[in-house]
């Protein structure tokens, strides 16, 4: 049992990890209407400039981290403006599709750049902590920190402040949120930089607590998408407990089946929960 604890304790490190890469990605679906595929490749993005900033260019890890969001998080804005806005009116599954061909477009220009091989920050070892037995690194522990101190910063943002419950009004109901005098072009800008940042923060963790190839961030996609479907088009609570579900669900799957099935478990667990449950565990429906 001592070992399926351990499972557990990493699915929580996990499943930090997925709340950050997930709720940039919810916002975005929430307020423009469609699943955004290459985001996941912002995450890819930020890793590599920061990999970049620290072993190329002999920056400390922070200040190679702060640059590598707010680069990714205009990079994904000056995206959204010179290829989603265009065609926005053409419905979501255009914007789908195309979000699918951005994918590819910044997967391939980090391929040509960066190319291949494994590679990894210059930063220290983990250390690990052991506890009743237990361990966890202090890179893991960070990741929950960042991810707790991410979804109350952007709770507090979203419900104190006004461009936050402008991004609350549009996400409900744009058409009337444009009635009551809400700037929806400004807060779709604002949107993008936020979700685009916090695919940013996730980069530079996932550049931290793995190594480095030119297609770990497309594959995040799947992960990714499996929380968002689970958590439904609710509120940032629900992502969290959907991050933390799968997280925990897919690292203790692997005190029994292979570590290769953990993404299956990820979407078992989905297709069980929307059997019963089709709107998510949000508990609202897509209109």
């Amino acid at each position: 049992m001592s070992l399926l604890a351990q499972y557990f304790v990493t699915g929580i490190a996990t499943g930090s990890f997925l709340i950050l890469a997930t709720i940039g990605f919810s916002l975005t679906r929430q307020v423009e209407g469609f699943l955004n595929i290459a985001h996941a490749e912002l995450l890819g993005v930020s890793a590599f400039i920061t990999w970049g900033l620290n072993v190329l260019a002999g920056w400390p890890l922070l200040p190679s981290a702060a640059v590598a969001i707010v680069v990714t998080s205009v990079f994904g804005l000056v995206i959204a403006r010179a290829v989603y806005d265009p065609i926005k009116k053409l419905g979501p599954a255009v914007l789908l599709i195309t979000s699918v061909g951005v994918a590819y477009v910044i997967g391939g220009g980090v391929d040509a750049v960066v190319g291949t091989g494994i590679r990894t920050l210059d930063i220290p070892l983990a250390t690990t902590y052991k506890f009743y037995g237990l361990r966890i690194t202090n890179y893991q522990l960070m990741v929950i920190a960042l991810a707790a101190l991410t979804a109350v910063t952007l709770a507090l943002f979203l419900n104190k402040t006004s461009t936050g419950l402008a991004i609350r009004a549009v996400a409900a109901n744009p058409e009337l949120a444009a009635s009551r005098g809400v700037d929806v072009r400004k807060t779709s800008r604002a949107t993008w930089l936020i979700s685009s940042g916090l695919a940013g923060l996730a980069g530079v963790m996932l550049a931290m607590i793995a190594t480095l190839s030119t297609d770990i961030a497309f594959h995040q996609i799947l992960k990714i998408l499996a929380v968002a479907i689970l958590a439904g088009l609710g509120s940032l609570y629900s992502v969290i407990l959907s991050g933390l579900i799968v997280g925990v669900a897919m690292d203790m799957s692997v005190y029994w089946i292979p570590a290769g099935y953990r993404p299956l478990i990820a979407f078992a667990i989905v297709i069980i929960v929307l059997l019963f449950r089709p709107q998510g565990l949000s508990g609202r429906k897509a209109a």
